[in-house]
């Protein structure tokens, strides 16, 4: 198959899903999966995709969140890891906030494989099918609103005040990016705001990011990251940022090191 026949079925895939994975590209092609990473980034660079580790999605006019089925192959192993470590500091009849993000999807696979019973607040479409699916031993609340599938989650003001109806005993968040002068960030206003309404509606604040989403910003700060009472992540932190967390009472706990 020719190159400008490839790229033609590549954009074809892209309009019609809005993202694009390099295994299903290789068998659907047949062709390579070297040959494939070459054709996104000759795409990339005529403007016609964006890469990221395991494939490519098309950017969204105003919003550059990641398509959650590409987020899901990210770091995968690692996110297990956080989870695996997260996970023992939620005890039976716990009530607890989960959001969107694939590392709370991780946490929530963890819980189920556990046999875990406690109450499960989250506006993740994915954890709420995967919970509904698995059978599990959990009571299950799924706060509605507009639904973004981009991220496979409910979030706008609606998902907002649904939240102000609980207090949890803990809240597991994670975000795409932070930093120390403006914490936490989004990519999306609405997303944003149902995190930071997570944190203001639990006893205990827990955050799982993996190494790669320090020292880079988003573009929607929305709360500070003195916020949280524990820090997950994979690889050790400057000296700065255990400084922080040490002023500001975080507990930051390291897995894969």
């Amino acid at each position: 198959m020719l190159k400008i026949e490839r790229q033609n079925l590549i954009s074809q895939k892209l309009l019609s899903q809005g993202f694009v994975l390099v295994p299903e590209l290789s068998e659907m092609l047949r062709c390579s999966e070297e040959t494939i990473r070459r054709d996104l980034k000759e795409m990339e660079h005529d403007g016609k995709l964006v890469r990221t580790h395991g494939g490519a999605y098309q950017a969204e006019k105003y919003d550059k969140s990641y398509p959650v089925e590409l987020r899901k192959i990210q770091n995968r192993r690692t996110k297990e890891k956080i989870a695996e470590q997260a996970i023992s500091y939620i005890k039976d009849n716990d009530m607890i906030m989960l959001d969107s993000s694939t590392t709370c999807l991780a946490l929530a696979e963890a819980i189920i494989a556990h046999s875990m019973s406690i109450t499960l607040i989250t506006n993740s479409l994915a954890i709420c099918s995967l919970c509904h699916e698995q059978n599990s031993d959990i009571n299950l609340v799924c706060v509605g609103g507009a639904f973004r599938r981009r991220t496979s989650a409910f979030a706008d003001p609606n998902t907002v005040e649904a939240l102000k109806r609980y207090h949890a005993d803990k809240a597991f968040i994670s975000c795409p990016k932070l930093t120390l002068e403006f914490g936490m960030s989004d990519n999306h206003i609405s997303e944003a705001n149902v995190r930071k309404q997570m944190i203001i509606q639990s006893e205990k604040r827990f955050l799982l990011v993996d190494h790669e989403k320090f020292d880079g910003s988003a573009n929607i700060p929305f709360d500070g990251l003195e916020k949280m009472d524990y820090l997950f992540t994979n690889q050790r932190l400057s000296f700065e940022w255990e400084k922080y967390a040490e002023e500001h009472n975080i507990t930051i706990k390291y897995v894969d090191y």
